[in-house]
């Protein structure tokens, strides 16, 4: 009955606020908020997602209305809105979690089309359970991978922009995701999930997926690091391979490992080893897949190193604090 209440308010304080002339998108922005919350916090999974349709709904009426793009949408903190940097497209994403403790995310993608003038909204509901070959499937918006995304970094190619999406995947009881989406656009700016840039990774790939242990937390992250790579040259005296130190901005993470022998590969057993970094550099259009990274951002240096002159026992000096003190 609570539920119905307040559905019902939101209902009528929606067709009449819609019907104004200028929407407040911050008092929509704050009910979302609110509505958002009373779906993460119910009780059971019907509920949850019962409110869950009532938040998608009204996010869908807010995010048509022509003004909507340009809101900024700063006192959201419980569902993810990230804007691509040259303000084609925003992407809202978040989850719901089941009584079983997998996690269903839920989405849209709200793009500007050039031929209609306006922008236009793609609903986006988690298809991971019935996609083969996750980590080779390339589709459109009803094929997604769901994640709840906090980044986009653009890559240029020849004659394409691919937007690199960083996100989060709650996935089951025993592990989470952090996912490297990679989108694209067709001439009629409908959207494309996968594509494969990525070299010397692994075969066919066109996202990459890295599923680790629940109670474990893997870094993925866009910023500058440093690596390095073979010269082709070699030592005259050491006869070894003189490597090159490069700084670049560059996709970094944890690299994954069995918490025991014979585990590889089992999700509920990987994780994330923090002073080992693999990562993906910029190269022509792709990604290129760097093995080792230093992990340090060059952006943050070092604190300054402060040398202590050293003190060594004197007697004299003892005796003349002692007396001081006496007195």
């Amino acid at each position: 009955m609570k539920r119905v209440f307040i559905i019902s308010f939101l209902i009528i304080t929606c067709f009449s606020g819609f019907s104004q002339k200028k929407i407040d998108f911050q008092f929509w922005e704050d009910s979302l908020i609110n509505l958002r919350f009373q779906a993460m916090s119910a009780p059971t999974e019907l509920e949850r997602l019962a409110l869950n349709e009532d938040f998608m709904n009204l996010l869908e009426s807010i995010i048509m209305e022509p003004n909507s793009f340009k809101f900024a949408w700063d006192s959201v903190r419980n569902f993810s809105i990230v804007t691509s940097p040259n303000n084609l497209f925003k992407l809202f994403s978040w989850h719901i979690e089941k009584d079983d403790f997998t996690v269903e995310n839920f989405g849209f993608l709200q793009v500007y089309n050039d031929n209609r003038k306006k922008y236009v909204i793609y609903p986006l509901y988690d298809k991971r359970n019935t996609i083969d070959y996750p980590e080779t499937m390339i589709g459109d918006h009803n094929e997604w991978y769901g994640a709840v995304y906090y980044k986009i970094i653009p890559l240029e190619s020849k004659n394409k922009t691919y937007y690199t999406l960083l996100g989060w995947n709650g996935n089951d009881l025993f592990s989470n995701q952090k996912i490297i989406e990679i989108l694209s656009f067709k001439s009629d700016k409908s959207p494309v999930f996968g594509a494969r840039i990525f070299k010397k990774y692994s075969d066919k790939v066109s996202r990459v997926i890295l599923t680790y242990n629940k109670e474990s937390s893997l870094s993925l992250k866009y910023e500058k690091q440093s690596y390095e790579i073979g010269t082709g040259r070699k030592d005259p005296k050491t006869k070894k391979t003189i490597y090159e130190t490069i700084e670049s901005d560059m996709i970094i993470f944890d690299q994954l490992i069995p918490l025991e022998e014979g585990m590889d590969g089992i999700p509920a057993f990987m994780v994330p080893e923090s002073s080992l970094h693999q990562g993906f550099v910029a190269d022509n259009g792709k990604w290129l897949y760097i093995e080792k990274v230093k992990g340090r951002n060059p952006d943050m240096p070092l604190p300054p190193h402060k040398i202590k002159q050293r003190e060594f026992y004197n007697p004299d000096k003892s005796k003349n604090e002692n007396k001081e003190s006496s007195n």
